[in-house]
């Protein structure tokens, strides 16, 4: 589609100073106009059903109305692509992955302290291309996307092997809750190990690994370095560290670097699956979800090189069917399918794998 005007994006910060920093930033893209600016929740409702924007930006501490409740009364009455710019502390971390619960796609880390937030050089690239990506996203994929069932799960207690059979699932952007429903849906009676490659800044993952954790049947932590890699645990990488697997002495170990970014991110997934490829083969259930760009597809192709099973998300049921529809395009995607089709598929396979194994899978299915 071509575009006849620039991107329309609304700007909504309690700062009068952030909303000129940030208006000033992104105009300096020809194509992007900042048509309105807010100081709280209340007031952005208010401007998304005057001015229609194709993508918001919001913070989430505000008056009157935070951001967060924003999100939702937005994404109920005239759902819209939005992207959280938060900070970078504990407290805003827990409430970004509020935020991308109630609906919100992308988020960027805010800089703190007055000297930094004066100039977003560094980031001015990174929040031009997710506006760029996020005023792709039409209003009907909005209005049709699937909601979390918010379940809490009971873990099974177990004794701690090491995982015989791995599942690795990469995202971006619609990463957050896509993931959220696929782990609450995975089987935790399968004795398996699960990595996960979410795109976040440093901080937020931790955050995230303790969400997802609260709605699994299996245990999900935020990796940590040279851990082994137990069945009925899944790792999600850390913001800001590439995450590979290693076996050394016997034990299969987590390596976190920060190595080069790949494809403009880390963590990145191909970088995971690469490693994962050569250790597990054909042991492996690669999964690539929603997401811009083709991070994951070198990696999944190499998964199916080496006799492992690759799923796709499907274009309807994706944000942005960048990553999967790359592994699609390359031929190497066993399964492309809906996002509630994801877990049963990943469970089945991977009972499948451990049965070739040789594995019990009886008392656990």
């Amino acid at each position: 589609m071509v575009r006849t005007r620039p991107i329309h994006v609304l700007v909504v910060d309690d700062s009068r100073l952030m909303r000129s920093v940030l208006k000033k930033t992104l105009e300096r893209d020809p194509e992007i106009k900042v048509v309105g600016e807010a100081k709280n929740g209340e007031e952005a409702v208010k401007l998304v059903h005057e001015l229609s924007p194709d993508v918001v930006i919001m913070d989430i501490v505000m008056p009157r109305m935070d951001g967060i409740t924003a999100i939702k009364r937005i994404m109920a009455e005239k759902p819209t692509p939005i992207l959280v710019f938060s900070s970078i502390t504990q407290q805003g971390a827990k409430a970004t992955i509020e935020a991308l619960e109630a609906g919100a796609l992308e988020v960027v880390a805010k800089p703190g302290g007055m000297p930094t937030v004066l100039n977003l050089g560094d980031l001015e690239k990174e929040l031009v291309r997710k506006v760029r990506i996020l005023a792709t996203i039409g209003r009907a994929k909005l209005v049709t996307r699937l909601t979390l069932k918010r379940i809490s799960k009971k873990k099974k207690t177990r004794e701690e092997l090491s995982a015989p059979v791995l599942a690795v699932l990469a995202a971006s952007t619609g990463g957050p809750q896509t993931l959220m429903t696929v782990m609450s849906m995975v089987s935790g009676r399968i004795p398996a190990g699960y990595l996960i490659v979410q795109h976040m800044p440093p901080l937020f993952t931790k955050t995230f690994a303790e969400r997802l954790n609260a709605i699994s049947e299996i245990r999900i932590k935020e990796a940590e370095e040279g851990e082994e890699v137990l069945a009925g645990y899944g790792y999600v990488a850390p913001g800001g560290y590439h995450m590979v697997i290693r076996s050394r002495r016997g034990k299969l170990l987590l390596e976190l670097d920060k190595g080069p970014k790949i494809h403009g991110v880390r963590p990145a997934a191909d970088v995971t699956l690469k490693s994962v490829a050569e250790v597990f083969g054909e042991f492996t259930v690669a999964t690539i979800l929603t997401g811009m760009g083709c991070d994951g597809a070198d990696g999944a192709c190499l998964v199916k090189k080496h006799g492992g099973y690759v799923i796709a998300q499907d274009e309807e049921t994706s944000i942005v069917w960048g990553m999967p529809r790359c592994v699609v395009d390359r031929g190497c995607a066993d399964k492309v399918l809906p996002l509630y089709s994801i877990a049963y598929e990943i469970n089945r396979v991977l009972v499948n794998k451990l049965r070739l194994r040789g594995g019990e899978v009886i008392k656990y299915v």
